[in-house]
């Protein structure tokens, strides 16, 4: 009978769908229980084996180093990590503690020897490989796709259609709807509310909490974080998205499919998405919800009350400086800066440029062509230019960047009239900003401002306010 007194399990998977869909992490669980551990012995990561900031993985290390653990039993070595300067970290750590690592492959690696040293650093370097390996196909994956202007996968209220998507006009449940008017529907219900959980209980109570099928096309998303990726998802207008995760290569383009809901009314469902961060429409107690950002790390600000003598004091604090457990300090500014101070910042910034408008100051009409497009043009031309077939592919991939760009800042300049009337429409109402309700500050701020800026200099609170116009 094996001693587990002072063992620990440790597996993990790369990405919440082998979690949820390739039963992956499962499988882990129960062949480490199958080992003999026990549920408290056994830490897992849903995350990259690359990362070094996996709670599972440092938790076991953290046990390491209080001399609580002498043996770590693993699946196989890249489930522990694919790393190679991550394992050598490590592995000095198991070293000075004398922790031996097993695998339930069979084996284990002796790291007092030369011999063990070699293994694991070979170990190490061909994870790290196959890490690479898939990185590149992924990249080269997602590259062609976005080329032949391909969709991976359907969303509610469509299905694939070859390397396409067409709305599905299946029977929903058994109602007289089809998937695609129930996502219009959703989409509208949405519209209506502007609240991401009041729309998902309505739709609850209406069709029942229990999803239909295994797969994530055949009904609408239950949580208020997954109905918000499908709603902003461009496929429902039209269009699509590759790379939505990566705010650096993100690129939004026209597609050859059918939408189910026109281009205006994705837009309108961005404006209440970005006016209402949450998802809801009431922010009765702070305005600046998500605007206000500490000078020194610019973390977003959380607003905290305290009732002194029956009377309520508001601030602002930043979470960098004050953190959740086990989450590193990385800010030193502790002052609770007041509520009503960013928002007065805030109020003085759109009357100064309110009054402008409204004494007719000049206000630039010529449309400036942003310097990327110009620079991305130049860049298509030269490499026509050269007129060497192995460019076709990257000419393609900058047209398109070209295209979204175009699209963007044509939106932009819209928006950028739209603020100006709202402007226009308040620097022409007397004495407005003495009756207006936090309620509708609320709508204001998340139209007009960017953000609001909170430092402090020899005990003084400073905010700087920054507009979207």
């Amino acid at each position: 009978m094996r001693d587990l007194s002072r063992a620990l399990g440790y597996c993990r998977v790369s990405t919440q769908r082998q979690h949820t869909e390739g039963h992956g992490l499962e499988r882990y669980i129960d062949r480490l229980k199958q080992y003999g551990l026990t549920d408290e012995q056994i830490h897992w990561d849903i995350e990259s084996g690359a990362s070094e900031k996996r709670k599972g993985y440092n938790r076991v290390l953290e046990l390491v180093r209080s001399r609580q653990v002498d043996k770590i039993i693993v699946p196989c070595f890249d489930r522990f990590t694919r790393s190679a300067l991550g394992w050598e970290v490590a592995r000095q750590e198991l070293q000075d503690f004398g922790v031996e690592l097993v695998f339930l492959d069979g084996g284990s690696l002796d790291l007092e020897t030369p011999e063990g040293l070699f293994t694991s650093r070979i170990l190490a370097a061909m994870s790290a490989q196959v890490r690479d390996k898939n990185k590149y196909n992924a990249t080269q994956g997602h590259r062609y796709f976005q080329e032949k202007r391909k969709i991976y996968q359907a969303i509610f209220g469509f299905v694939k259609d070859g390397d396409s998507v067409i709305p599905n006009n299946k029977q929903y449940r058994d109602t007289d709807k089809t998937h695609a008017a129930v996502a219009r529907e959703c989409v509208e219900m949405f519209i209506e509310s502007g609240e991401l959980s009041k729309t998902i209980r309505k739709l609850t109570d209406k069709y029942g909490l229990e999803r239909v099928g295994k797969f994530k096309f055949e009904d609408f998303p239950r949580d208020v974080s997954s109905f918000r990726r499908w709603l902003e998802n461009p496929q429902l207008c039209g269009m699509v998205c590759y790379y939505p995760f990566n705010s650096e290569k993100k690129i939004t383009i026209q597609s050859d499919h059918e939408g189910i809901i026109s281009v205006p009314q994705h837009q309108q469902i961005i404006q209440i998405l970005a006016t209402h961060p949450c998802g809801r429409r009431r922010y009765i107690t702070n305005p600046l919800v998500g605007l206000c950002k500490c000078a020194k790390c610019g973390s977003t600000m959380e607003k905290r009350s305290t009732k002194i003598n029956g009377k309520t004091y508001e601030h602002l604090k930043c979470p960098g400086a004050y953190p959740k457990p086990r989450q590193p300090k990385k800010c030193d500014v502790r002052t609770y800066f007041r509520l009503e101070g960013a928002i007065d910042a805030a109020i003085q910034a759109l009357k100064e440029k309110a009054d402008s408008i409204a004494d007719n100051m000049p206000v630039e009409t010529t449309e400036v062509v942003p310097v990327e497009i110009l620079e991305l043009k130049q860049q298509i031309l030269k490499l026509k230019q050269l007129n060497d077939p192995d460019f076709h592919s990257t000419i393609k991939i900058k047209e398109q960047k070209l295209e979204a760009l175009i699209k963007t800042s044509e939106l932009d300049i819209v928006a950028d009239a739209s603020r100006n009337q709202v402007l226009r429409s308040i620097a022409m109402s007397e004495g407005f900003w003495e009756v207006v309700t936090r309620e509708e500050l609320t709508a204001i701020f998340h139209e007009l401002v960017e953000e609001v800026v909170c430092s402090v200099t020899e005990r003084t609170q400073l905010f700087s306010a920054r507009l979207k116009i």
